[in-house]
């Protein structure tokens, strides 16, 4: 059931990864790495407040929508809360922009639309993966991917800048959320099934994550504030751009697998009880470090290739040296949410995370504001690294659970070590080579040695999901 889901994510996420990296390369193209920054710092601040205000709401959602029986008291009483929290937010506006004195009024108000926007995607999206449903998931993920960028380039191109790409991504978001919202959320509003003790049972499970989730967004977008601040908002386009490109690549990768793999923990762990779950778990982190240890690892192999052509060349110069330790940190993001933090969620108990978050998160502030003075960007991208190392060792520690029993593929993870240290000697002659004759050379390779080296070693019992699944085609 896993592979299946997961299979049918990757076509829904890997559709619009691909358009994803279009974008990046048609955007880095258009746009100066200045304006370029400067929607990056936009966007960041959008995702600050999806993290302080709607995040916790999303996650309770997804974690509530299961057991609870009575579905339309459940969606009227997110929505209505939703609408809440949304005018709530408009009252950050004034300090906001005084604040950020890179932005104009403008950026402000585009990064409140913004954040509105995608949080009421992102909440339409968790009630999809509740329902199971890979197939509408794929079709609004790939719808506004594709208008984003269409909307996005036209408006470039009619001079608008970064505020044509700004308003491009909001326009997506609202042609793409006009049936959902019409078909499953409806526009009246029943005030009479707003249930308060749901949204007490929501704040004590998702307050402490919604906590948790924004030191989470502290380390991954305060980098880019103090890029900003520190070198200029040019050198944030740059980061932010490499970044963009890296993470969609590794990241979206993890998070597919997740999309699949979570709903069916939730169910083990609501139907069969911890155990079941937790093997459930184990099962679900093997599959992680079968697809991101290799991409992790070939990204940073075909890191020249993949600049040269994904990235405009006022980019290009930095993200060679960048674009290897952004790898690095998006597995170790992705490793830490779908991996580690996914037992505290099983367990409804998320006060625990805070504290391990809280501390990575004081370090990559203080490490990038240290590191960025003799090391530059790449400064800001070692403190990411060294705060989501620490993040993960610090909840393995306060999750007190023995390494012996941690559900943790240990013989299957010593085989892909192996297998991607296969793939990584058959490509290190060709890691300079440019062209997409030659990245359609080195992804050959890599996949037929990766694989080949799995299916000997039979990691994950591959052989046999394979044997299984040719018989099962052989029978239909």
């Amino acid at each position: 059931m896993l592979a299946r889901h997961a299979f049918a994510y990757l076509l829904s996420h890997g559709t619009p990864a691909l358009v994803g990296f279009a974008a990046i390369a048609v955007y880095t193209r258009l746009l100066s790495d200045t304006e370029y920054g400067t929607y990056a710092l936009v966007f960041a601040i959008a995702a600050m407040m999806n993290a302080i205000v709607f995040e916790w709401l999303k996650v309770s959602f997804l974690r509530y929508f299961a057991s609870y029986q009575e579905k339309r008291k459940l969606m009227e009483t997110v929505k209505l809360t939703f609408l809440l929290l949304a005018g709530a937010t408009t009252f950050l506006a004034l300090p906001l922009y005084f604040f950020m004195e890179n932005l104009s009024w403008v950026h402000i108000l585009l990064a409140f639309v913004l954040s509105w926007s995608q949080s009421w995607y992102q909440l339409n999206l968790s009630l999809i993966r509740s329902e199971f449903n890979p197939q509408l998931y794929g079709y609004l993920a790939f719808s506004r991917s594709i208008l984003s960028m269409l909307f996005g380039v036209v408006l470039i191109v009619a001079g608008f800048a970064e505020l044509g790409l700004l308003w491009g991504l909001v326009l997506s978001f609202a042609v793409t959320l006009i049936w959902p919202t019409l078909n499953r959320w409806k526009l009246r509003m029943h005030l009479q099934q707003f249930d308060t003790s749901l949204l007490k049972s929501f704040a004590s499970y998702g307050l402490p994550l919604a906590i948790t989730l924004l030191l989470a967004v502290v380390i991954h977008n305060s980098d880019r504030f103090i890029i900003s601040a520190m070198m200029g908002v040019g050198a944030n386009g740059t980061y932010s751009a490499t970044y963009d490109l890296t993470e969609q690549t590794i990241f979206t990768l993890m998070m597919v697998i997740n999309l699949a793999a979570f709903p069916i923990a939730l169910k083990a762990m609501e139907s069969k009880g911890e155990a079941e779950a937790l093997l459930q778990v184990k099962e679900n982190t093997g599959l992680l470090l079968l697809i991101a240890l290799p991409a992790m690892a070939g990204m940073i192999l075909i890191t020249p290739n993949a600049v040269s052509l994904m990235l405009g060349e006022a980019f290009r110069e930095d993200a060679l040296v960048l674009m290897p330790f952004i790898a690095v940190g998006a597995f170790l993001k992705g490793f830490k949410l779908y991996s580690v933090d996914i037992i505290f969620h099983l367990h409804k108990n998320m006060s625990i995370q805070l504290l391990p978050v809280l501390i990575a998160a004081v370090l990559n502030v203080a490490l990038t504001i240290w590191l960025i003075p003799p090391l530059g960007l790449v400064g800001a991208a070692v403190a990411t690294i060294t705060a989501y190392a620490i993040a993960i060792i610090l909840s393995l520690f306060f999750m007190r659970i023995p390494m012996r029993t941690f559900p943790f593929p240990y013989k299957d993870f010593v085989k892909i070590l192996l297998a991607v240290v296969g793939m990584t000697v058959a490509l290190w002659p060709l890691r300079s080579f440019i062209g997409i004759g030659w990245l359609s050379v080195q992804l050959i390779i890599a996949l037929m040695v990766y694989g080949g080296i799995v299916w000997l070693t039979n990691t994950l019992q591959i052989r046999r999901h394979a044997h299984r699944i040719l018989h099962n085609k052989r029978k239909m």
